[in-house]
């Protein structure tokens, strides 16, 4: 089903469930923004990057108008809902909009096996302390589910590009994947900066 809704470019990748505070300043994203407010419909989030916006995105719902502001700009609290796809730009507006698909996963999408998601848990709660130096937030989903992957990867300061792909994932096992390889590939890294701060912090000598 083909839906036209407005669209808010932002160097950020939303995934369904995901909390997002904004700050409305912009005339053109106020008059967005006023307008999802009145008709109560949602927006879709795309991210944007040197000068690229992908076409692959998530809506988003205004869970609560936080602040106005005199001069009309907004503070409001929104959360991720669901994926969708741009079928075709609109720039005709003051504010960009566009055609959209809803974007899911496969029909024959393939879920984790249990191993597979223990595994991933195992290294989300690594890179959680290492990146965090606290133990990790709780991970709220049911292993298999779809929004596991959405919430590991919410809760973690990823580079975008991975936050992209995996939101573009048309399985979950696909987006365990991702996040499993990437956790691999990174916790040789991490490791080393935790050892080189001890070492700093202790005057060169490891303890």
């Amino acid at each position: 089903m083909i839906a036209f809704i407005p669209l808010f470019p932002l160097d950020i990748v939303l995934f369904p469930g995901m909390i997002l505070p904004l700050h409305i300043f912009e005339e053109k994203y106020k008059e967005m923004i006023r307008e999802c407010l009145r008709t109560k419909s949602l927006f879709g989030v795309l991210y944007s990057h040197e000068k690229t916006t992908e076409k692959i995105g998530c809506t988003a719902k205004v869970l609560k108008v936080i602040k106005k502001y005199d001069d009309g700009e907004i503070d409001l609290l929104t959360q991720g809902s669901q994926r969708f796809k741009i079928v075709q730009f609109d720039t005709v507006a003051l504010h960009l909009r566009g055609w959209s698909e809803p974007y899911s996963d496969n029909d024959s999408a393939l879920s984790p096996d249990k191993d597979e998601v223990n595994y991933l848990l195992e290294l989300y709660r690594k890179i959680s302390y290492l990146l965090n130096k606290k133990s990790p937030e709780a991970i709220l989903s049911s292993p298999g589910s779809e929004s596991l992957s959405f919430q590991i990867a919410s809760a973690l300061s990823l580079p975008k590009k991975i936050k992209q792909q995996v939101l573009e994932g048309r399985s979950e096992r696909d987006r365990v994947n991702t996040l499993t390889s990437y956790f691999i590939e990174s916790l040789p890294s991490l490791r080393q900066m935790e050892v080189a701060a001890k070492k700093a912090g202790s005057n060169g000598n490891i303890r």
